[in-house]
């Protein structure tokens, strides 16, 4: 596994990453999460949504990420989660270096968390998968189409190195 020296700041996707970055890694999938995942872990969720249908579902993941926004509205349901919180900082378009830590730490513990963005959480995806042990999933949602989920191995750890190698360190 790659492994990277965490700049002061975070690191700072550009338009062109962002067009690229439409592609999915996963299986998209509306309604509900397949039970057929719901014994993988850890699982974790990113996005208001995603993070939402889950515990609706009675599947409380691992680790949940959250900005309080949806389709850059307001969306709050964070009281609804009966789990430990942690809030970031992360701009739109980064990924910041205490978000990153946060997700390490929370993978690391064993009580499921969220964490609460104060910005944007949609890149911290990458990050997620990154992170995650392998068999693991990461869940996020696409607007108006549901959710992809990633059933994390080798080669979507490598596809996430990619974009990170290419995105500009800020320190």
């Amino acid at each position: 596994m790659n492994s990277i020296e965490l700049p002061g700041k975070g690191f700072l996707l550009s338009n062109d990453q962002r067009i690229n970055l439409r592609s999915t890694l996963g299986e998209v999938v509306s309604g509900e999460l397949p039970m057929k995942y719901t014994d993988n872990r850890p699982i974790i969720t990113v996005g208001d949504v995603v993070t939402e249908v889950l515990y609706g579902q009675g599947v409380v993941p691992d680790l949940g990420v959250i900005d309080n926004k949806t389709r850059r509205g307001d969306y709050s349901t964070e009281s609804d989660y009966h789990t430990k919180k942690i809030k970031v900082k992360n701009p739109p378009g980064m990924i910041t270096t205490e978000a990153w830590k946060a997700i390490e730490y929370a993978l690391e513990e064993i009580e499921p968390m969220l964490i609460i963005v104060d910005g944007e959480e949609d890149l911290l995806s990458i990050v997620s998968i990154i992170l995650c042990p392998e068999g693991g999933i990461v869940i996020y949602g696409i607007p108006c189409k549901g959710m992809v989920v990633n059933l994390v191995d080798h080669e979507k750890k490598e596809k996430c190195w990619e974009v990170i190698n290419k995105m500009r360190k800020v320190e």
